[in-house]
C-alpha cells in the first residue's frame, strides 16, 4: 500500500528535524575542538599546532603547550581527553599545543635528530613565536599567558619566554635545564610548578633549582614516586591511584589559578 498523503508528510518533518539536530550537535562539537593552525619562527620554519579559544564576551589567559623531543604534541591529549587541555577549557583558558621544529607536523625540512645541538636550540624560537600567535588571537588577554613544557624542551621554554612579561606562569615536567635556563629563572617574576619523579635524578636536581631560584610565592614543586618521566607520569598516576587527583588536573588548576590571580594558600609548600 503507498504511504498516504500525512505519512509522507510526518517522514519528511522527521528527516527535517534530524537535519537540524545533526546541525545543531555540529556547532556544538565545532566550538569545543581544537582547530589547526600554522606560523612562522623568525628563521622562517614552519610550525604547526592546534588552537582553542573560548568563546565568551571576556578575555580570557593562555596557555602554550610544548612537547619534548621524543614526543610530539598529542603527548598532552586533546580537549576530548580528561587532561590538562580538558580542565584548563572548563576554566576559561585557550590552549595552543605545538609540534617544536623536526617533529610531527612542523617536521619541515629536517628531522629533529639530524640535527646539530646548535640547530635544536632553535626551538626556543618556535616558543617565542607561538607565544606571539597565541598572544595575538582574538579573545586572548595577552597579559595572561603560561608555558607548559617537558624534559629536554624546558630549557628552550624558560630562555624564550623567562623575559617576556606577558607570560606568568610555567609548567616544568621533569624538566632538563641549562645554566642560562636557571639564571633566567632566578630573575623572572613568573610563578613555577615543578613536577618530578625522584627517581629521575637529573631532573629531581633541575627541578629543585627551579623551584629554589623562584622568587614567587605561587611556585611550588611536587615530587613523586616511580612514575618514569615526563608526560608519561600523568598517565601512570591515573592507572596506579584512580580515585586520586589526576597529577594533569592538579596542574592545570594551579595553572588556571595562577593565571587569573586566585589565592593560593601556602607558601611554597613541596
Amino acid at each position: 500500500m503507498a504511504p498516504t498523503k500525512c505519512a509522507k508528510a510526518i517522514v519528511k518533518s522527521a528527516i527535517c528535524l534530524a537535519l537540524m539536530s545533526v546541525g545543531v550537535n555540529t556547532a556544538v562539537k565545532d566550538n569545543e575542538a581544537e582547530r589547526g593552525v600554522t606560523f612562522k619562527t623568525s628563521d622562517g620554519w614552519q610550525i604547526s599546532g592546534s588552537l582553542h579559544v573560548p568563546q565568551g564576551r571576556n578575555k580570557c589567559p593562555a596557555v602554550l603547550f610544548v612537547h619534548g623531543s621524543r614526543h610530539e604534541s598529542d603527548a598532552y591529549g586533546n580537549l576530548a581527553s580528561p587532561g590538562m587541555l580538558q580542565t584548563l577549557n572548563q576554566r576559561g583558558a585557550a590552549t595552543l599545543r605545538i609540534d617544536i621544529r623536526g617533529r610531527g607536523a612542523s617536521r619541515g625540512p629536517r628531522d629533529f635528530f639530524s640535527m646539530a645541538p646548535e640547530e635544536r636550540a632553535g626551538v626556543a624560537l618556535d616558543i617565542e613565536a607561538a607565544i606571539n600567535f597565541l598572544a595575538a588571537q582574538q579573545g586572548v588577554d595577552r597579559r595572561r599567558i603560561g608555558v607548559v613544557a617537558e624534559q629536554d624542551s624546558t630549557s628552550a621554554a624558560i630562555i624564550a619566554a623567562a623575559p617576556d612579561p606577558r607570560v606568568r606562569a610555567f609548567v616544568l615536567i621533569s624538566g632538563r635545564l641549562s645554566h642560562a635556563a636557571k639564571k633566567a629563572l632566578g630573575v623572572t617574576s613568573a610563578a613555577t610548578l615543578c613536577l618530578v619523579s625522584k627517581e629521575d635524578r637529573h631532573g629531581f636536581q633541575d627541578m629543585t633549582d627551579a623551584f629554589l631560584a623562584s622568587k614567587n610565592d605561587r611556585s611550588r614543586i611536587k615530587v613523586f614516586e616511580g612514575l618514569a618521566l615526563g608526560t608519561t607520569m600523568f598517565s601512570t598516576w591515573r592507572n596506579e591511584f584512580p580515585r586520586q587527583q589526576p597529577i594533569d588536573e592538579l596542574a592545570a588548576t594551579w595553572l588556571a589559578d595562577t593565571l587569573t590571580g586566585n589565592t593560593v594558600r601556602k607558601r611554597k609548600a613541596r
